[in-house]
């Protein structure tokens, strides 16, 4: 059987087992089981078959089972990890990929006795570490911690390679997260790889095991990382989770938990929030390093004395004239943004450091789950055997996420020493200011809760996009995460305030769809504010769903009908619908209330010159001219209108002036030509088409195809012969 058979009777048995279609289910996996040759399997096989068939009896005969539903959920799940170990043991010989080798690699070893064997290890670096001469133990030091490293990446391969844990070895993994002598750090990547292993196949007690670990453990980093752990596992298992008996009563005891709701709101916000990961990196990569690099050079000519890469933005605060140049060159507003996205705990720095993730130290796949300690070997290596003052200030630095401190780490110590020193002089220089985050976030116990997730989540991120391998493991990051399709974790996250700050999360972004689905479920709490109707309804207008955004601007009309936005809202939904009647009453609604407004004045002839009332469009737009802030926005309209109504030379001036006091675009220079032709000036024309074909960039098939677009108007309307219209297009392309 080849890897596509296998797979497709894989999913094809976890469809029949998902839906309870238990014999179709069965005959596929009896085909997947005879392939393996395995005789324990088909023994297992037969004991669910004949435990099936005489449930089926006993129902055909009337007879009363209380534990029916209990069996069936029992025979399913067992179902289930037959199918797994079936796809295992065929997959195993023919495929490449990491999973099967490591647990061919690990299967016949024992975690007991790896844990054992790093104890031993480590309690020498314990010994060594207390001993008074330093620099005869460095030696010695850096090999016995690259032998507990070693263990430590034994024992992240055995855990997440292993299918079916068996019960002594979760009770070794219990042992090893609850022993107080063991660095937190081997505890995180346990942890880590009990959540990757359940990514390739489903193990119902690795998935109690975090959600017990979150219950149990007393330190916030290791709760913290159990329960996204468990949370990603359970979503991404969301339909058949519920079969898991076991994994239900676990999920009841975290109920019990008093930072449960509030963790798991957090989780899910940093969960959401990574899905603007690809827009934040976009917008950095094709936006705003472009705008800075581009006026970087500018930027050290007007600071006189710096160089490139010695001015700090500080600096800028002495003079006031640097910073006025900054706001006029768009820099400042660039810097901003970036701050921003910042502050909201956008990732900013994923697009940076993909760079710097093809260091040796990135091969071992359990280094991307390990939490950021200055023993590790790769770092002190790299500093020439020594821990670099560096290592210790990394320490306090909470921007960044662990992948990213060892990323930034290596990359300082391949650059030149003096670089080096001078990096480190500026590190120490914000030494206090780190230190004070730091200390903020302890103060404020949520801050810290949020920022340990938000990092870790980071940590996910970069795993599951940048590894060399990735495309060998199942993403979260590739779904639209929404935990309210999750019935057992809906509860926890469903009230008001929570559901807020994910809308409007959605809606800031552009999510439109989720947006709508958060605050509709704000709405049937029956305490959503009235302005939520509004986003909801702009939600859908973004959508192109005129009359769903019309049914929700009008539930908002019931509770404010002066709301000058919301009218105008309804207007355009209207215009786009081409319903010309009701877009001129909610148009002249709005000017009722805001009798000032340039917009909606020019909106307002809009919708009469879509109407074909020309008359009445120019009366609005000439009341739009003389309104104080309308510049010279009317004059395009006046001047089309006049056109179309005859008026040709006060088309003719008001073309004019658009060329001598505006900024004319090739579209005016355009409509000039047309008037002039319709006069009867057709050498005149010809010099205007030329005009707008040279700010097209005399490209001639962009040109023509907004000329002849103009047909409709100039032939149709205007009574201009279509030949003529034609041969005009020929005679200005070959004069040009």
């Amino acid at each position: 059987m080849d890897k596509n058979e296998i797979s497709k009777y894989r999913n094809n048995i976890y469809h029949y087992l998902e839906n309870r279609q238990l014999i179709q289910a069965f005959d596929n996996l009896k085909i997947m089981v005879d392939a393996t040759q395995q005789w324990a399997l088909n023994q297992e096989l037969e004991r669910l078959t004949t435990s099936y068939g005489f449930m089926l009896q006993y129902l055909s005969q009337g007879v009363l089972d209380p534990e029916r539903d209990n069996i069936l959920s029992q025979i399913i799940v067992d179902a289930f990890t037959l199918t797994d170990q079936a796809v295992i043991s065929l997959a195993a010989p023919l495929s490449t990929h990491i999973f099967y080798q490591r647990h061919q690699q690990y299967k016949d070893q024992s975690l007991q006795s790896m844990v054992e064997d790093y104890l031993v290890e480590l309690n020498k670096v314990n010994l060594l570490s207390g001993a008074s001469n330093e620099d005869s133990g460095s030696i010695a030091m850096t090999s016995l911690l690259s032998r507990c490293e070693s263990f430590e990446s034994d024992i992240f391969n055995k855990v997440w390679s292993s299918f079916p844990v068996s019960t002594a070895e979760v009770e070794d993994l219990k042992s090893l997260l609850s022993n107080d002598g063991v660095p937190a750090h081997l505890k995180s990547l346990a942890l880590s790889a009990l959540m990757l292993g359940l990514t390739k196949f489903f193990d119902a007690p690795k998935l109690v095991l975090l959600i017990e670990s979150y219950c149990m453990l007393g330190d916030a980093e290791l709760k913290l990382r159990a329960l996204i752990n468990a949370v990603i596992i359970i979503y991404l298992y969301r339909n058949r989770i519920n079969t898991y008996k076991d994994v239900f009563t676990a999920l009841k005891s975290l109920e019990m938990q008093p930072d449960f709701e509030g963790d798991m709101q957090l989780v899910f916000t940093r969960l959401i929030h990574s899905r603007n990961t690809d827009n934040i990196s976009r917008k950095l990569k094709d936006d705003i390093m472009p705008e800075l690099q581009k006026l970087s050079p500018d930027l050290f000519n007007k600071i006189k004395g710096k160089t490139p890469g010695t001015i700090d933005f500080s600096d800028i605060e002495e003079n006031p004239q640097w910073q006025e140049w900054l706001d006029k060159s768009g820099i400042t507003r660039k810097l901003e943004e970036y701050n921003e996205l910042q502050l909201q705990g956008g990732d900013v720095f994923i697009s940076t450091f993909a760079k710097l993730k093809s260091y040796p130290f990135f091969n071992t796949l359990s280094n991307w789950f390990l939490p950021y300690h200055d023993n590790c070997t790769a770092v002190t290596s790299a500093f020439g055997g020594k821990r670099h003052p560096l290592t210790g200030l990394f320490k306090v630095m909470p921007i960044l996420c662990d992948s990213d401190k060892y990323s930034m780490l290596l990359s300082i110590a391949a650059t030149p020493e003096s670089q080096r020193n001078m990096m480190f002089q500026q590190f120490e220089a914000q030494r206090e200011q780190l230190q004070e985050l730091q200390n903020e976030e302890v103060q404020s116990v949520i801050k810290m809760r949020d920022n340990i997730i938000n990092r870790y989540i980071q940590d996910l991120y970069r795993f599951f996009k940048l590894y060399s391998r990735r495309r060998e493991f199942k993403s979260i990051f590739d779904t639209d995460i929404n935990l309210t399709d999750v019935d057992c974790l809906k509860p926890f996250i469903t009230q008001t305030p929570t559901l807020s700050v994910i809308a409007e999360f959605y809606f800031k972004n552009g999510f439109y769809d989720d947006a709508i689905k958060f605050y509709r479920l704000m709405v049937s709490n029956h305490d959503a504010d009235p302005h939520v109707y509004q986003k909801i309804g702009y939600s859908f207008q973004s959508l192109g769903k005129w009359h769903e955004a019309l049914r929700n601007y009008s539930r908002y009309e019931l509770v404010d009908s002066s709301d000058v936005w919301n009218t105008k809202q309804m207007a355009q939904c209207y215009r786009s619908l081409h319903d010309h009647a009701k877009a001129i009453e909610y148009y002249s609604k709005a000017l009722d209330i805001s009798p000032q407004s340039v917009n909606l004045c020019l909106s307002l002839g809009h919708c009469f010159l879509d109407k074909g009332d020309y008359d009445k469009a120019l009366q609005q737009y000439y009341k739009a001219d003389f309104m104080p802030k309308a510049k010279h926005r009317a004059w395009r309209p006046i001047a089309w209108c006049s056109l179309l109504t005859g008026k040709h030379e006060q088309a003719i001036n008001y073309y004019k002036k658009i060329i001598d006091e505006d900024t004319a675009t090739s579209q005016d220079y355009l409509n000039y030509g047309h008037v002039l032709q319709v006069m009867g000036n057709i050498a005149e024309a010809i010099v205007q088409y030329r005009e707008s074909l040279a700010l097209e960039k005399h490209n001639e098939e962009v040109f023509a195809k907004q000329y002849m677009a103009d047909a409709k108007y100039v032939v149709n309307k205007l009574n201009v012969q279509a030949s003529d219209f034609a041969l005009l297009l020929d005679a200005t392309l070959q004069t040009s």
